[in-house]
């Protein structure tokens, strides 16, 4: 049974995607692919920095029946995206002053009672009618615009070329381009100009983006091979190089060479080896490894160790550390996220001296991680797979890798070694 509190938020859940639909100029939620989902998640996590998955929203839309009530920190995080401090705020909004209404009843009889809810509701389809056409008028179609990409060599740093074709646009609208997820490089851009070059310094899998008046309008994957195995100190802008030899570790004299001292500031180390290693996707691959934060010092106690498997649709992130420490890590994979701080991390836990084993298993929906032959954690795998395209090891200090085998149906498809 319905209740007037239930029809309640059923409205304002339907205002809200309104508005969403508005803001994001992609049209009738009605009419929404799960690629339209997937941007309005990647929107919401550029504002908010909380992650909405794809089936979430599908649900919360009405697009996928679902009869429970979503927690209030989604719905939360839903207001803040359109511009509200909170849901209650926004529900608020939406709501008459309910003392002035009883006050108003005592007074009126039945037949004012109905003129006043039928003007009401009057009101609400002529404002509601003005959103949507006012949504109708500053969408664009995808198809509207041109957006191309060229990458100009294999190594690192590698510039692309982005071509794009705005003309359609006003020109009061605001043209960028996002190199990728961030959206602080955003790049404005003039609708009667062709091309912009950006410079990427890191290698990966990356979605580039044309923006009309902060909707995402067009996108375009970007590729960067780190041409074999590159290592780096990682920084918040550009990277420094390292030269590697013939083992893949990287110690205190590399890092000395650049004027870095780890034993006197945080610093952060990566080995990347991204690359197309053929038919591998997420849903069915082994992975095996070993590796070791090898640094030792005050300045990081926790010795953190991370491999990080990058596919098409985001980052596996699978850390390690000193076993005090294993509140201060998180697993990601797959839309979601696992805190030490709200879940029993302990087999992610290692001693520091030793090399670390570890085994990720990927078969029957099913991501098995196993940490020194112990199972350490199990993931979801969800049914769309995604291409895996490249590893990296990251280590605050120093470290190395030992090994690195991939294989699918027992065939291997990459060896460290060979």
């Amino acid at each position: 049974m319905n209740t007037p509190e239930s029809e309640d938020y059923k409205k304002h859940i339907a205002h809200c995607f309104l508005l969403v639909s508005k803001k994001l100029s992609r049209g009738p939620i009605a009419l929404w692919g799960t690629r339209d989902f997937q941007v309005l998640s990647e929107s919401i996590q550029e504002e908010t920095g909380i992650l909405l998955s794809i089936s979430t929203l599908k649900r919360l839309s009405g697009r996928v029946r679902y009869k429970s009530r979503p927690n209030s920190s989604t719905l939360d995080t839903l207001a803040k995206y359109i511009g509200y401090d909170d849901w209650r705020v926004f529900s608020n909004s939406l709501e008459p002053d309910k003392s002035m209404v009883v006050k108003e009843k005592k007074r009126i009889g039945t037949t004012t009672f109905f003129i006043y809810t039928t003007a009401t509701i009057f009101l609400i389809l002529v404002v509601s009618s003005y959103l949507l056409l006012q949504n109708r008028a500053k969408y664009y179609s995808p198809n509207d615009f041109a957006f191309s990409i060229k990458s100009v060599t294999t190594g690192l740093p590698n510039s692309v070329v982005f071509k794009y074709n705005a003309s359609i646009a006003d020109e009061k609208d605001k043209i960028e381009i996002q190199q990728d997820w961030d959206k602080r490089k955003r790049v404005a851009v003039n609708k009667n100009d062709s091309i912009l070059t950006s410079i990427y310094y890191r290698p990966g899998f990356f979605k580039s983006k044309l923006v009309v008046n902060d909707s995402i309008v067009k996108e375009k994957d970007v590729f960067i091979p780190s041409n074999g195995w590159l290592a780096t100190i990682e920084t918040d802008s550009i990277p420094v190089y390292l030269n590697l030899e013939n083992e893949l570790s990287i110690d205190l004299d590399m890092l000395k060479v650049h004027g870095i001292d780890p034993r006197t500031s945080k610093t952060i180390v990566g080995l990347y080896q991204v690359r197309d290693f053929g038919e591998l996707y997420t849903d069915e691959f082994e992975l095996t490894t070993s590796f070791q934060n090898n640094f030792q010092s005050g300045n990081t106690p926790c010795q953190v160790a991370q491999l990080t498997i990058i596919h098409e649709d985001g980052p596996i992130v699978i850390p390690v550390c000193n076993k005090g420490c294993i509140s201060e890590i998180s697993l990601f994979a797959f839309d979601k996220q696992i805190s030490g701080k709200k879940n029993d991390l302990s087999n992610f836990g290692v001693e520091p001296t030793d090399l670390v084993q570890l085994k990720c298993l990927s078969k029957d929906q099913k991501m098995i991680i196993a940490i020194n032959g112990n199972h350490a954690y199990t993931f979801d795998v969800t049914e769309k797979r995604s291409k895996i395209l490249g590893i990296g090891f990251f280590f605050e200090g120093t470290g190395l890798v030992k090994n690195v085998r991939i294989k699918k149906n027992n065939k291997i498809l990459y060896d460290s070694n060979n």
